[in-house]
């Protein structure tokens, strides 16, 4: 018993400490999105855009999301019409391009030209401005 309960502090312990993985910012990616003009059509309603919006986390605030839910939103689900959106999440770019379903963020930016930026390696330190 004495084993098990040092176990679970153990555990407790290291959780409270953030070993775990943390989730990813993806302000950058969601900013230079919106900066290349793609949008997320989607509904409050819908679990696949629940999904990506929990994925893409505070970040989520720069995406430009058109909520298609006439109930929610009239004005913005006319919008959605007018796009002929027929499945949520719909994230459509600015040449005209669509994808549907929950994307990969990532490889949503990479799409177009937005990457997450490089994390410092353990030791490392960026170089100062200028050099």
């Amino acid at each position: 018993m004495k084993k098990i309960t040092i176990l679970l502090l153990s555990v407790f312990v290291l959780t409270l400490s953030g070993c775990g993985e943390q989730p990813k910012d993806y302000t950058v990616i969601a900013k230079c999105l919106t900066e290349k003009g793609v949008k997320m059509y989607g509904a409050v309603w819908c679990a696949h855009c629940q999904k990506q919006k929990k994925e893409f986390g505070d970040a989520f605030q720069y995406i430009t999301y058109i909520e298609c839910d006439p109930k929610t939103d009239l004005e913005s689900a006319k919008k959605c019409v007018d796009a002929k959106i027929d499945g949520y999440p719909t994230w459509r770019f600015s040449d005209g391009t669509e994808v549907a379903g929950a994307q990969d963020i990532e490889q949503l930016g990479l799409r177009v030209g937005c990457e997450m930026p490089k994390e410092p390696v353990a030791g490392e330190t960026a170089a100062p401005a200028g050099t």
